[in-house]
Parts: structure tokens; sequence; C-alpha cells
């Protein structure tokens, strides 16, 4: 996949955090309806800012960055996670009305519903779910297989009359390697935390697909995800 033809833009971490940031403060100051992005990184941790006052967490922060794995925080909440050229993030920020009793569940179902939507058309059967193991595990994982495939988050700020609501998925392109799966257990250790991932827990478009199909599946399913992602934001646009 080139450059040109890609839906997916390549950003540097802290650049994609910066843009997040930026484009809600952008909603909640009603200067923008809504904003989508599908992107990818270097090799990294990002980590939630409330890890950051675990009493372990500069001796785990030092180690890492000494190792090659550079920790950057996020606002939203969730857990440790890896970033990487091999997985692809999508951020999805709108507007949703006060109010809503399932306001968080709907969020989730939007962010989730264009992926599971491109998994689908490439054949693959998903559903949301938690799974042992897996890093930064929750309920609106999306699961192939009984495996974790995409992990989700949210955040929301309040507006004039509505709330702000960013939300974010990184899907795994390739199944985290022992390295990464390493690192992550490493940084718990580090951290003084019992908790302990398994790379079995996890999968990737590229262990789902056929060997000849994998670079032209790859293309189809970020382009769907990047139509549906916008079709989804449009309404909410100013």
């Amino acid at each position: 996949m080139t450059a040109l033809d890609s839906p997916m833009r390549e950003l540097a971490l802290a650049d994609a955090l910066e843009w997040e940031a930026a484009r809600l403060a952008d909603i909640a100051g009603g200067r923008a309806g809504a904003a989508a992005l599908l992107w990818s990184c270097e090799r990294a941790l990002v980590a939630p800012a409330s890890l950051s006052r675990h009493p372990n967490f500069k001796r785990a922060y030092s180690r890492a960055n000494e190792a090659g794995w550079p920790v950057h925080l996020r606002a939203t909440g969730g857990d440790l996670v890896p970033q990487g050229p091999e997985i692809v993030n999508l951020s999805l920020l709108f507007r949703a009305p006060l109010g809503t009793a399932s306001g968080l569940e709907d969020a989730y179902r939007q962010l989730t519903s264009p992926i599971r939507e491109a998994l689908s058309q490439a054949g693959i059967s998903s559903c949301h779910g938690s799974v042992a193991g897996a890093f930064c595990d929750g309920r609106f994982n999306i699961t192939v297989m009984g495996r974790k495939f995409a992990g989700t988050a949210q955040r929301w700020r309040p507006m004039a009359g509505e709330m702000a609501v960013q939300t974010h998925a990184m899907m795994l392109i390739r199944t985290p390697d022992e390295n990464t799966i390493t690192t992550l257990n490493r940084f718990y250790f580090d951290c003084g935390i019992k908790r302990v991932i398994h790379a079995s827990a996890h999968v990737g478009l590229q262990d789902l697909v056929q060997l000849d199909e994998k670079k032209a599946t790859q293309h189809r399913f970020l382009c769907m995800i990047a139509d549906r992602a916008h079709f989804w934001s449009a309404p909410r646009l100013s």
C-alpha cells in the first residue's frame, strides 16, 4: 500500500494524541461537529494518565524507554497498550445529546460498527467481548474466534446542551509478537502490578486472511473503515 492510495495516515504518536485532543476541544467549543482519522505510528507504549500515579510508574517508564519502547500518556481510560506500524487506530469524535441512558454503549457501537462491517466484508465474523489474558481488556473489544482483534476507549466532555465524545479503537494488523508481549509484562512487573498478558489472546488481520490476499484485503479493509467512519460522523457535522 502506498502513501498515495492509503486511507491511513502515518503520524508520530505525540502528533496523533495532540490531534485527538485538539479535535475534542474544537467539538466541545462548538467549532466543529465531528472528526475521524485512521492512523498508525512508531513503536511505543501508551498508558492512561491514571497509571502514572502508581508508585513504581517512573521505574517502569524508564526501563521501557531504555528498551526502545517510549511511553506516552493518554487522556482516555483503559490500560497499557502497545503501538507500532503493525497496529492501525481509528479516532472518531462527535457530539452526543445529554441524558442518553445508553450513551457509553451507543458510542462504542458507533465506533466499532465500521470495523465490524469491514471484517464482515472480508468474510470474518466478529463480536464484542472481553478476552482473558488480553492487554487492555474490556467488554467492547472486537473479538474474532474468541481472540482480541481490536480494543476500544472513550472520553466525554460537557459542552452547551450536549457532550463532546472522543472514541478510539486500535486494530491489530498482525498478531503481537513475543517481544511486544514481553515488554507489556515487564512493564507491569516493574510497576509491581500482578497482571500477565498472553500472545494467544490476540489475533491480527494478517492471520485471518489467505496468504496471497493479505495486501489486497488489508487495503479494502482500511478503505471501508475510512468510508464508513466518515459516513457515521457526517450527520453531526456543523
